[in-house]
């Protein structure tokens, strides 16, 4: 195909057609592009021979009539002749005042006459050919995004780049508006055949090709290869929307009933040509009232179609299309009333369709450049215009009335484009003459002028909004899969494994390790200090009090006391061996990430935990722990964990044997009566009675031990042979980590590929957006600050306050009782809060300026309203603007006496307060919510906190003499307006990139706060 191509030729065609309509005979009805080799078919149409014979393997219909036609094929050397002298004479551009007359035989539907053009040197002089520069920015976007267009849906959370919506009553002329930017005819054109569905049109500027492809696919707009989901073929251009139809025919009996609307697929139509813009265009089924079942089916349909720009952070942009078409008013359309309704008005294009059906060109000016009528000087909001902060264009598509163009339709377009220049540019009518050059200079007039607003607002929406959202989605991913790695703990390098690993094993088993600690602490308490003196005392009760039994049988109650203490050692042994399971245990532990109170993160192995308490306040403190130290999971590595174990096992078993054999002595050494146990004595019975009470016949013994002194000669042995927590910190010693497992090795395999496709996809968007070094760091680094500030609002809650969202969609919050003993009685504190509230309902909404505060001082002359007063303190919700977000409402607590009221005059006054008679606590220090940003500026209001917390503090609304409250000077005082010089100053070093501290920690700022101390200390 690319020997067909001359650029010469090829970049001056569009406007020899647009000049010369019939011209466009020398176009492939199936690639579009000029035919090198021309052959008529049995249909009658002339087609490049390669692109029919291609055709034929696929199909046996007609191209252009989808007709049933044979394959044979006729070369048209006529038309080819023509073909070539067109092309010398673009090429070598003869000399000045030359000409060529061309002459070729009609073919197709037309009438058999003959055609004719006549070229001069100007028809084929190159004039303007160059795209726009927004053109070409939004080429070189497509370019890198198209091809990871499903790898930016999977990797980043479905997004999507922006596309722009068209939406417009049946019969309304979308389908024309979107067949003039595409230059073919992919739109249903039988008025039978209305848009049934969603049809997305990616149109894609590509020099030197020329191709038009067609899929139907899920609603989503996602290929799942299903057998039967996808359908995709490339299309005939000059007559594409035959197939469009076909398939738009073919969903409608397959998925619908009455309504014939489908919403659970979509079409999808691309073309490729080096003459169209660059857009990304959805056309929506027309908008209407009935019947009902149709009008909800379409509705469903414009509500996924807002659902789906919400989840993508609303980028997506809205052309109107109102026909203009008799007495109209463009806000009685439908088109209009739902951008209205949806709130779409900053992001939506207008067009007036069908201009060439209004007579009043007054009229359609005043509309279009939101002027006044000149005939009466009505208002354009009288008029019904109706106000799009992209404006209105208007255009005018009649198609041509021969009947041939049904078929022939390049030239019915480049008629049409022809006809609106010419209607435009050189009206006929007086009332025209006078207002369309107004229409014209306003770049307001013609297809051309709307394809530059599409092209230069989308431009505008990638830069500004949609780049923003698609870095902090790329940053968001890039972050989860760097901290799944880290946490996955597999570690690449040998040596570093070989380090973590027994730092780890140190962590968990060492003399330090709580876990450790915890589990011989256990065993002492449990075992050896309330189960063996418990059951110690139990088995030698009898002999502690003195045992009588008969002489012959003293050495079977031995013999089962006997017993029962091996039994109480054997349990000893078991309960100590069992300990290696709990130590197996701590070792295989997998390390997670947990919460172990409000702002207080951590990663958990049992137990223990990796951080110190309260390091981290966030999930995202952790990621940023994990990057400058990792850590290794060892539950990975088996072979590790074996040997390890195995090692203990035998420490254990000598330790075992040990306490068996101490243990054991032991025991033989208290039932030993022939060697003196030193523990068991064994008496006469008679000989232990009193003389008066002795029987001579008694041949009992007494059996008596001091079973204290056996315990304590026990434990010391068990104390003895236990092994120590510090010999377990040794278990790793000369041990290889060895690798990993395969199912962790295979895991993060899987996460390094995810990581490199969202390095990928961060690239291509880098080079898609044009973004600078410089740019991309303010990015990252107002995404870690959001990242912050989203962490520390979902904990606010359990911090120290109640979040909840105000009826004014601001964030108000509410102090909770404190939890502490020294805590306030919490009924008689209710009864103050409410008697305050009661006191100061009536000033809740005023309007008041901040004034007199000596840290902080950046707030004083900030104005806002009173919302509620709580604990002394009054919450006020203020409007300030931060340099890197925009606007946004935040609630600052203020104390009475640093408040101005704006009184009735206009004046400001000072508060006086009946509260302050109530002695009353200052809270914790609240936090600093924004509505948009969600930023937590603690430092900030700890200083605030104990400013007010001084008593020393002096206020500029300050006391006189008398001790009477002096109102503070009103705005522009000395002091106000270098506080307000301080908070500018602050504002633009934090659109450097600073933060609040560094902003103290400059050198003008400090300067200008000693001025401000100064006049403070003089007054």
């Amino acid at each position: 195909m690319a020997s067909c191509f001359h650029l010469k030729r090829d970049e001056i065609f569009p406007q020899v057609a647009k000049k010369f309509p019939q011209a466009t005979d020398w176009l492939c009805p199936i690639r579009g592009l000029i035919m090198k080799d021309p052959v008529t078919a049995e249909d009658g149409f002339n087609y490049e021979r390669e692109a029919i014979q291609e055709w034929f393997q696929r199909s046996t219909k007609s191209p252009q009539s989808q007709s049933e036609i044979g394959t044979e094929l006729k070369p048209n050397k006529a038309l080819q002749e023509v073909i070539q002298q067109f092309t010398d004479f673009a090429e070598t551009m003869s000399k000045a005042g030359s000409s060529l007359s061309l002459t070729w035989p009609s073919h197709g539907m037309m009438p058999e006459t003959e055609r004719k053009v006549t070229l001069s040197l100007e028809d084929v002089s190159v004039v303007n050919s160059q795209p726009t520069q927004m053109c070409q920015a939004l080429s070189r976007f497509f370019k890198e995004v198209d091809p990871v267009e499903d790898l930016l849906h999977n990797m980043l959370n479905g997004l999507k780049p922006p596309k722009i919506v068209v939406v417009g009553d049946e019969n309304a002329g979308k389908s024309t508006i979107l067949e003039m930017l595409a230059m073919i005819p992919v739109f249903p054109r039988r008025r039978s055949c209305s848009t049934l569905l969603a049809i997305h049109l990616r149109l894609r500027r590509h020099p030197g090709m020329s191709r038009a492809t067609l899929r139907v696919l899920p609603a989503d707009g996602q290929e799942t290869g299903e057998a039967g989901e996808v359908v995709c073929m490339d299309m005939p251009q000059e007559n594409g929307w035959l197939m469009v139809q076909e398939q738009m025919t073919r969903l409608r009996k397959e998925l619908t009933k009455e309504s014939g609307i489908v919403s659970e697929k979509i079409i999808v139509v691309e073309v490729r040509r080096s003459d169209v813009p660059c857009l990304d265009l959805v056309d929506l089924p027309g908008l209407t009232t009935s019947p009902p079942e149709k009008a909800a089916q379409i509705n469903r349909i414009y509500e996924q179609q807002l659902e789906d720009d919400r989840r993508n952070g609303n980028h997506n942009m809205y052309l109107a299309i109102v026909p203009a078409a008799g007495d109209f008013v463009p806000t009685n359309h439908n088109a209009w009333k739902f951008i209205e309704e949806k709130g779409l008005q900053d992001r939506t294009f207008g067009v007036f369709s069908k201009c060439d059906q209004n007579s009043d060109a007054d009229f359609l000016r005043a509309v279009t450049l939101d002027e006044p009528a000149e005939q009466d000087g009505s208002s354009p909001e009288s008029l019904g215009a109706a106000r799009l902060s992209n404006g209105w264009v208007v255009t005018m598509q009649k198609p041509p009335h021969e009947g041939y163009f049904k078929h022939h339709n390049y030239e019915r377009l480049n008629w049409q484009l022809k006809q609106e220049e010419e209607w435009f540019s050189s009206p006929k009518v007086p009332d025209q003459q006078r207002h369309f050059p107004r229409l014209l200079a306003g770049q307001c007039a013609g297809i051309a002028q709307l394809v530059a607003r599409l092209e230069n607002g989308y431009c505008l929406n990638l830069k500004q909004n949609w780049k923003e959202l698609a870095m902090a989605k790329t940053f968001e991913k890039e972050a989860i899969v760097e901290f799944d790695i880290k946490m996955l703990g597999v570690v690449e390098d040998l040596d570093r494994r070989q380090q973590l690993a027994e730092e780890e094993v140190q962590r968990r088993l060492g003399p330090n390790s709580d876990v450790t600690k915890g589990m011989y602490n256990r065993f002492v308490q449990d075992v050896l200090h309330k189960r063996v003196p418990d059951q110690v005392r139990q088995i030698l009760a009898d002999f502690a009090v003195g045992q009588k039994c008969s002489g012959h049988a003293f050495k079977k109650v031995l013999q089962k006391k006997k017993d029962q203490l091996t039994a109480l050692l054997n349990d000893v042994l078991q309960r100590q061996k069992s300990m290696g399971d709990e130590v197996g245990h701590i070792l295989s532990f997998e390390s997670k990430v947990c919460k172990d109170g409000p702002c207080d993160f951590n990663i958990s192995t049992a137990s223990l935990r990796l951080y110190p308490s309260k390091g981290c306040k966030s999930k995202w403190n952790i990621q940023e722990r994990l990057q400058e130290g990792p850590i290794i999971q060892l539950c990975h590595y088996k072979n590790y964990l074996q040997a390890i174990m195995q090692k203990y096992k035998e420490m254990v078993g000598t330790a075992e044997a040990s306490l068996r054999n101490s243990g054991e002595k032991l025991i033989e050494r208290f039932f030993d009566v022939d060697s003196l146990s030193p523990y068991l004595e064994v008496k006469s019975s008679f000989l232990c009675s009193s003389d008066g009470e002795r029987d001579f016949t008694d041949r009992q013994v007494i059996i008596s031990c001091k079973w204290q002194d056996f315990l304590h000669s026990f434990l010391r042995c068990c104390y003895e042979h236990l092994p120590d927590p510090v010999m377990l910190q040794d278990l790793s010693q000369g041990i290889a980590v060895g690798d990993e497992t395969n199912e962790a090795r295979a895991r993060f395999d899987c996460l390094q590929k995810e990581y490199g496709l969202v390095k990928t996809a961060k690239e291509h968007l880098i080079r898609a957006l044009e973004i600078e070094d410089a740019d991309l760091t303010r990015m990252k680094y107002k995404f870690e600050v959001d990242q912050h500030a989203k962490s520390e609002l979902q904990e606010a809650p359990s911090l120290c306050c109640e979040v909840s969202s105000g009826s004014d969609g601001s964030w108000e919050a509410i102090t909770t009782p404190s939890a502490t003993p020294e805590a306030r009685d919490e009924a008689g504190v209710q009864q103050k809060d409410d008697a305050d509230q009661e006191e100061h309902s009536s000033l809740v909404g005023a309007e008041v300026r901040i004034s007199g505060l000596q840290s902080a001082v950046d707030l004083n002359g900030l104005e806002g309203k009173l919302l509620f007063f709580d604990k002394g303190r009054w919450q006020v919700s203020l409007h300030e603007k931060d340099s890197l977000y925009q606007a946004s409402e935040v609630i600052k607590l203020i104390k009475p006496e640093n408040l101005l009221l704006r009184g009735a005059d206009g004046m400001w006054e000072s508060i006086t307060s009946k509260a302050s008679q109530v002695s009353t606590s200052l809270a914790a220090p609240q936090q600093r919510i924004s509505t948009e940003n969600q930023l937590f500026e603690w430092d900030q209001l700890n200083e605030e906190h104990d400013a007010a917390e001084s008593a020393e503090v002096q206020q500029e609304s300050g006391a006189d003499l008398n001790g009477s409250a002096s109102p503070p000077l009103l705005g522009g005082s000395p002091s106000e307006e270098l506080s307000n010089e301080i908070r500018q100053k602050k504002e633009e070093l934090k659109a450097q990139g600073l933060s609040g501290k560094k902003c103290d920690q400059d050198p003008e700022v400090k300067s200008m706060v000693e001025k401000l101390q100064e006049l403070r200390s003089r007054k």
